[in-house]
């Protein structure tokens, strides 16, 4: 199911990757929801005349957002049946994961041992150890793990977490890991989607945490802490797979179209800020 759920993952991200840069490129955006068109605006604070459906805007976060960390999963796998990763030769390993890191968006690279046991790229052996994460039992079950959210062990940042099992004789030897910097990758949606400046987005986990956020200085925060309406509207998106949600947030009213990914299991939300055209804060 996860393999099916990937591969149209990839059929989706050069349709949906366009959708979100066309309109900007144009200079122009409009964000059209299921009761109405609420105009995105341009750097002038001028509505304008191009029309984006919501969902497809919706659609193309997701595909993007998610595309980030399956193009990682992909080279891990890719990487996963070459001689000397099974092997565990880590010096070896660790060439072929400089090279992953070199293609993709910054993210602290991994070598793991059934034990827990791991390496990095930059730090060679660590002193911690991986097997009490939640994950962890996961990979020893050889399942592939996309988007669980910790604070690094050897970074101390906050991260999304990529990882493949290392197979040989059908059992798990290692694992190849990628902790993927969220503030970084929420940077990089944001050039990537380049929204007009009333137009949000975010991600959030079941627990929940923002994962991924317009707005940098509320990743890895609880949105249940940030208010009383907040609190009330992510309990409301919690309970759904997808919909619309209205709340208001720092003094300006937010109106959110969400929905869930099977990848990541993240809910993703994008929407419009009521009467803002500058910047969305």
């Amino acid at each position: 199911m996860v393999e099916r759920i990937l591969f149209s993952v990839r059929l989706l991200m050069i349709m949906a990757y366009l959708c979100a840069v066309v309109g900007v490129e144009a200079g122009n955006a409009q964000i059209w929801y299921g009761n109405g068109k609420l105009p995105a605006m341009n750097n002038n604070g001028n509505a304008e005349a191009f029309t984006v459906d919501g969902t497809v805007a919706l659609a193309s976060l997701i595909t993007i957002g998610d595309g980030h960390l399956v193009k990682i999963a992909d080279e891990f796998k890719t990487l996963a049946a070459r001689d000397e990763v099974i092997a565990g030769d880590w010096q070896k390993t660790k060439e072929l994961l400089k090279n992953v890191a070199d293609r993709n968006v910054p993210a602290l690279m991994w070598f793991a041992l059934p034990s827990g046991d791991y390496w990095t790229v930059e730090k060679d052996r660590a002193e911690a150890n991986l097997k009490s994460r939640p994950y962890f039992s996961r990979l020893l079950a050889g399942k592939t793990v996309i988007g669980d959210l910790v604070v690094s062990k050897t970074s101390e940042k906050n991260v999304a977490v990529v990882a493949v099992p290392v197979l040989k004789d059908k059992k798990v030897v290692g694992m190849l890991g990628a902790s993927v910097f969220l503030d970084k990758l929420s940077g990089q949606i944001k050039r990537e989607m380049a929204l007009p400046s009333n137009i949000i987005f975010f991600s959030f986990d079941a627990q929940p945490l923002m994962a991924i956020d317009w707005d940098e200085e509320l990743i890895f925060r609880d949105p249940r802490e940030l208010g009383e309406e907040v609190d009330r509207a992510f309990r409301e998106m919690l309970a759904k797979e997808k919909g619309s949600v209205s709340y208001s947030f720092r003094g300006k009213t937010r109106d959110i179209l969400f929905e869930k990914s099977p990848v990541t299991n993240w809910w993703y939300g994008l929407g419009v800020v009521q009467g803002e055209a500058g910047t969305a804060r």
